[in-house]
């Protein structure tokens, strides 16, 4: 997979997805499926007429797969970039066309939109798009603006109505609520996978493995989205995907030992060892319970061992 800014893009024949993916759901995965799926069609159909002299497949057959993200500025997000790419990569997406959106996107017309960026830069065959999409200057472009070029410029635009789970809609915002009151099961049902943070191990107070809780640090990327401070039965995945624990984590600025900045401290069960300055992943379960500020050491402990308790369940 290959990733690009919308400036040095200059593709030939693509299936073109277009949103935000700020979080990238169900919802938005069936608007990826379906540029994977015309991507992989047009490579199936391609046929002996349709190859050069040396046996290749012409670039006017072979339709490329892309994600046209358009970024929103000052935002705390669900996926960062990275996490975004993966998500793509792992769905055999072909580029990624990254877009900030700025004063120059945005004071560029719908007509503009289409014309120069999709028509002129990532030459597309197909424009695939939820039914709420909206782009250019004040947001007065739609789905209804993409159709009325649609035949001017040859491209075809498939829509897909939002995707609803028990008649609630899968949206960024439905998440990022969620995730303001811990529940990060109903995450990982809109989400089709684990809401997690990743990160390098740091240095904390070391306080834990004083009364047999060691735990290890994450100080998070300021854009990612936390959910609700509290503690939370979590999965720790350890040099990839190669080491997988049980854990307890818990979310906010440890109260009772005077913390002051939000970070995301986790306890490993049946882990011992040293892994200051590695990357770990940390994928959030359940909620156990709100943050509480203990009157002291002693009844902290006795709190964690009751949290393990309900783990090892």
């Amino acid at each position: 997979m290959e990733i690009i800014t919308y400036d040095e893009a200059q593709l030939d024949n693509s299936a073109v997805a277009l949103g935000k993916f700020e979080g990238v759901h169900k919802g938005h995965m069936l608007l990826i499926d379906k540029i994977v799926e015309l991507a992989h069609q047009s490579k199936k159909a391609i046929s002996v007429e349709n190859k050069n002299e040396k046996g290749n497949i012409s670039a006017e057959d072979n339709i490329k797969s892309v994600v046209f993200t358009i970024n929103m500025p000052d935002e705390r997000v669900i996926n960062l970039e990275y996490e975004r790419y993966e998500i793509f990569e792992q769905n055999g997406v072909d580029y990624v066309c990254e877009c900030s959106f700025d004063e120059r996107i945005s004071r560029l017309s719908p007509y503009k939109f289409i014309k120069d960026i999709l028509v002129e830069k990532l030459d597309v065959s197909y424009v695939v798009v939820g039914a709420d999409f909206r782009f250019g200057y004040k947001r007065s472009g739609n789905v209804d603006t993409l159709k009325e070029y649609a035949d001017i410029y040859g491209y075809k635009v498939i829509v897909f109505d939002k995707l609803k789970i028990n008649n609630y809609i899968v949206s960024s915002s439905a998440i990022k609520a969620f995730l303001d009151e811990g529940a990060v099961d109903r995450v990982r049902e809109y989400m089709g996978r684990a809401y997690s943070v990743s990160g390098e191990v740091v240095y904390g107070k070391q306080l834990g493995r004083t009364i047999g809780f060691p735990t290890v640090n994450l100080i998070p990327d300021k854009r990612k989205k936390l959910p609700l401070s509290g503690a939370y039965e979590t999965r720790v995945y350890i040099d990839g995907d190669k080491n997988v624990y049980r854990g307890i984590t818990n979310v906010g600025n440890n109260p009772t030992v005077d913390g002051d900045f939000d970070n995301v401290e986790t306890h490993i069960i049946n882990f011992s060892g040293d892994l200051y300055g590695r990357d770990i992943r940390v994928e959030f379960i359940r909620f156990i319970r709100h943050e509480i500020k203990f009157k002291d050491i002693d009844e902290l402990k006795a709190q964690l061992v009751e949290d393990k308790k309900s783990i090892k369940k």
